[in-house]
């Protein structure tokens, strides 16, 4: 059943995906958000309590941003409930499963900072994927400095996924201990 979750995480990134490039967004696939269903997905497949748990975390913190982002007027595109729900539901399956390894939150800030090195390299500057470039839009009131931005942005990105991975570890204990 794990590797079907995993399978269903990954063709949910697919769908995603499809969508996107339909639409001429091929920058959009490198969202954390949907790169974590992958990475969930992957580590499902593989059983890499790793991959699932970055991929799990990723999810915990974006997907409320996500949601923020819908209800300040965002775009819905109805596609993107299946990776942040994959991601989020897979994952924290996979962690009842796999485990949360220890320090999966620094793994996390760690491969989030390769992502958005990659972003910067990859995707076009006005489409700000991953805040990679500038201060979201209606932010520069309280952030006038990208450099501050993104510096709060990772510190409060680590303290979150810290708090999900202590969480998660608890949750696991006790399903191994039942």
């Amino acid at each position: 059943m794990t590797r079907t979750l995993g399978l269903i995480a990954i063709a949910c990134y697919g769908v995603e995906a499809g969508v996107h490039l339909g639409r001429g967004e091929p920058q959009d696939l490198l969202w954390a958000c949907h790169v974590a269903a992958l990475l969930v997905g992957f580590g499902l497949v593989f059983g890499s309590a790793t991959l699932n748990a970055i991929g799990l975390l990723w999810s915990c913190f974006g997907t409320p941003l996500w949601i923020l982002y819908l209800a300040t007027g965002g775009e819905l595109i109805a596609v993107s409930f299946l990776t942040h729900g994959a991601a989020m539901i897979a994952g924290a399956i996979g962690i009842r499963r796999l485990g949360m390894p220890r320090g999966a939150a620094w793994k996390a800030v760690a491969a989030f900072v390769l992502l958005w090195i990659a972003t910067r390299a990859l995707t076009p500057p006005p489409a700000n994927v991953n805040l990679a470039f500038a201060v979201h839009d209606g932010w520069q009131r309280w952030f006038p400095s990208y450099p501050i931005y993104l510096a709060m942005l990772l510190l409060l990105g680590f303290a979150a996924l810290a708090l999900a991975e202590y969480l998660f570890a608890l949750v696991a204990r006790r399903e191994r201990a039942a």
